[in-house]
């Protein structure tokens, strides 16, 4: 099945309701990728909030492609969402390792970096979405993570979004 203009729906939990299933992951960087139907079952998996099971079925889909960084980006995702940060850490590195511009990738390590303290971290990873911004690509998510870095900087406090 051919993914012309297909946006991935994962991250950017909605503040407004909390729900996983309104969930919306940013758009791939290949538009083109051919994606198998385990890749789209993980994707469910995830939006339904099933994170381990979504974890377990985007592992085996990496296993065989270890180089889709949005397979990566969603295994970020789900172990980040168990708090499992370190691994969510590693998964997000081997993202951006595939694909350096990688939006999800870049969007997702900010939270993680929100969400254990490291601003300036955060602020890195803005600077990347500054660019794929003026790109035309990830303004809506720049803009998200620039009011979550401005909060959190004044609350200390990491929004419940993404």
């Amino acid at each position: 099945m051919a993914r012309t203009s297909l946006p991935i729906l994962i991250a950017f939990l909605v503040a407004f309701s909390g729900n996983a299933a309104h969930a919306v992951f940013p758009e791939s960087s290949d538009s083109a990728i051919e994606r198998p139907p385990i890749y789209f079952a993980g994707i469910k998996a995830i939006e339904d909030g099933d994170y381990a099971k979504g974890l377990e079925i985007m592992q085996s889909f990496v296993d065989e492609d270890p180089q889709d960084a949005d397979a990566w980006a969603l295994i970020g995702f789900s172990l980040r969402k168990t708090k499992r940060y370190v691994d969510s850490e590693l998964a997000y590195q081997k993202a951006l390792e595939a694909d350096p511009k990688n939006l999800a990738a870049n969007a997702y390590a900010a939270k993680l970096y929100l969400e254990t303290g490291r601003v300036q971290d955060a602020e890195q990873k803005l600077a990347v979405l500054d660019d794929l911004c003026a790109g035309g690509k990830g303004c809506e998510e720049r803009q998200r993570l620039a009011e979550m870095i401005e909060a959190y900087q004044k609350t200390g406090k990491v929004g419940a979004d993404w």
